[in-house]
């Protein structure tokens, strides 16, 4: 399983990378049309709807509740059995889904008002808001169901085609933008109407691959399935999931409501100041997106197959090789985006609409939440084995302590660092969770640092041990990098950075394999 686990990871990293340089791409495509402001804010404010759902209900929670599950009957009994549970929980979704959008449609106004109580006062980009959610929250059912699909095809240990479907999206959104035109009533209509198209080719595609391998026959499309006979024969299955469900629902939520709360009083500090955190987050998602998810991802699918879910050392040995994976990336990209942030943000996006006041407000946001990234990496890890192993209640309680304690930090901070205490916000109270997430994997034996058959435990303190010899060699790395920005010429410019960049990994590469800290699970044959 082990080899299961970091194959799955390599997949998901690389296609987490190509559409990461798309979604950069994308950035910096609407930072030109857009730049950073009430316009940028309106398209924002009205893609976060379609995302908080897709994630609390979708990749959150149904993911997590419903691939542990299936994976089993995958794996234990039939792939019979596994299409005929999965035909119910596709149409309970499908029910949900419907009810969800037509609320969404009908209430939008109150919705909004929710989301983005500072811009009530202005009504005509309050209405423009309503108006543009009405087209982004039909992106909900589209992506919802791809996730569905995309956790069948992760569950059989096939991680490219979900991967890929971010891809999709961003290429639908750069393509919008060039129909971007003043004559527009609103300016990011393109936008909004290219969110549910998008989906529904994200749809397509999945789809056309669940069926490629089988995993969806005849059988999932029997009305039998829905039968009486049929909810008693997976009667535990069906409710294992719903005990699952909706604890993933609350966690989940949570988490997103932690997200939204930075988006709600931001539209208390200015106009622009959700772009500005919007645009900083962008950046934290590459590494974020890369690493973490990808780490979590494959972790969750791994850890839940039966010869790993119930075996203490066995989910310790693919953890202890999560949290290292995450540490040889998160410290040297957190160090990077903290000395360099107003360097990286004017290289990429300042240009077009986008000034440079708007590079240094995002570059503040950009180094604050930098502070919280290793951790959310960890974090990202320590819930699949929540998630595996049906713990989901811990990830509820410590993500409603999260909540509360980051909305009261960004009520105090923000009076001092304005955009960039809601940031600091979010990175102290991750920095808290991870302390309680730690504390609870290794009071449950899920972390095992000392191990009769493995070598991977030399020390009790190896992880520490790990953490500050990346962090010493973190550091040659931006030695270097300051090194080269002061023997050129040059210090902005997409090309500039690209050189800058390189630089910097390269040579991170390389002082990290002559002093052996490469974990060898990244590269070594499987």
């Amino acid at each position: 399983m082990i080899k299961f686990f970091i194959k799955g990871f390599r997949v998901n990293a690389l296609l987490t990378i190509l559409s990461r340089i798309t979604g950069f791409i994308r950035d910096i495509v609407l930072a030109f049309f857009l730049g950073a402001g009430i316009v940028s804010d309106i398209f924002f404010i009205s893609s976060k709807l379609p995302n908080l759902f897709r994630r609390i209900t979708a990749e959150g929670a149904m993911t997590s509740s419903f691939l542990p599950i299936y994976s089993k009957l995958l794996h234990q009994d039939k792939s019979e059995n596994a299409q005929k549970f999965s035909s119910i929980i596709c149409f309970f979704l499908i029910i949900f889904l419907t009810i969800l959008v037509v609320l969404f449609e009908i209430f939008m106004p109150f919705f909004i008002r929710i989301i983005a109580p500072g811009i009530v006062n202005y009504e005509n980009y309050f209405n423009d808001i309503v108006t543009l959610s009405r087209f982004t929250i039909i992106f909900l059912p589209f992506i919802s169901m791809t996730a569905f699909f995309g956790a069948m095809l992760n569950a059989s240990g096939r991680f490219f085609y979900f991967a890929f479907t971010p891809i999709i999206f961003n290429l639908s959104i750069i393509i919008s933008c060039f129909y971007i035109n003043e004559a527009w009533q609103i300016k990011s209509l393109p936008l909004a109407i290219a969110m549910p198209i998008s989906g529904f080719i994200q749809l397509c595609f999945i789809y056309y691959y669940v069926k490629k391998f089988d995993l969806i026959t005849k059988i999932f499309f029997k009305l039998s399935n829905l039968k009486l006979n049929n909810f008693r024969k997976f009667k535990n299955n069906i409710s294992d999931t719903l005990k699952r469900f909706f604890p993933a629902v609350l966690s989940g939520g949570i988490f997103q409501i932690n997200i939204l709360v930075d988006t709600i009083l931001a539209t208390f500090v200015g106009f622009g100041a959700v772009s500005y955190l919007y645009y900083s987050d962008r950046i934290i998602q590459l590494p974020l997106g890369i690493i973490g998810v990808s780490l979590g991802t494959v972790l969750l699918s791994s850890i839940s197959h039966p010869k790993v879910v119930n075996n203490n050392e066995k989910i310790s040995d693919q953890l202890i090789i999560a949290i290292k994976i995450s540490l040889y990336f998160a410290i040297p990209s957190m160090v990077t985006l903290i000395c360099f942030s107003e360097f990286i943000i004017s290289s990429l996006f300042e240009r077009g609409s986008f000034e440079k006041s708007s590079s240094e407000s995002v570059a503040l946001a950009l180094s604050m939440y930098s502070l919280g990234l290793p951790f959310v990496m960890i974090i990202k890890c320590f819930q699949s084995v929540f998630i595996a192993t049906g713990e989901i209640k811990k990830i509820l309680y410590i993500s409603i302590l999260q909540l509360i304690t980051n909305f009261t930090l960004s009520i105090i901070l923000m009076k001092y660092f304005s955009h960039g205490g809601i940031a600091l916000a979010t990175s102290i109270s991750t920095i808290l969770s991870f302390i309680i997430y730690l504390f609870y994997i290794l009071k449950n034996q899920k972390l095992i640092f000392v191990s009769l058959h493995s070598k991977n435990y030399k020390s009790k303190n190896n992880i520490l041990f790990y953490f500050i010899k990346i962090s010493i060699l973190s550091s040659f790395m931006i030695f270097i990098l300051y090194l080269f920005q002061k023997v050129t010429d040059s210090n902005s410019g997409f090309i500039y950075l690209s050189i800058f960049t390189s630089i910097g990994i390269l040579f991170y590469i390389f002082i990290t394999y002559i002093t052996k800290q490469i974990p060898n699970e990244l590269f070594s044959k499987l």
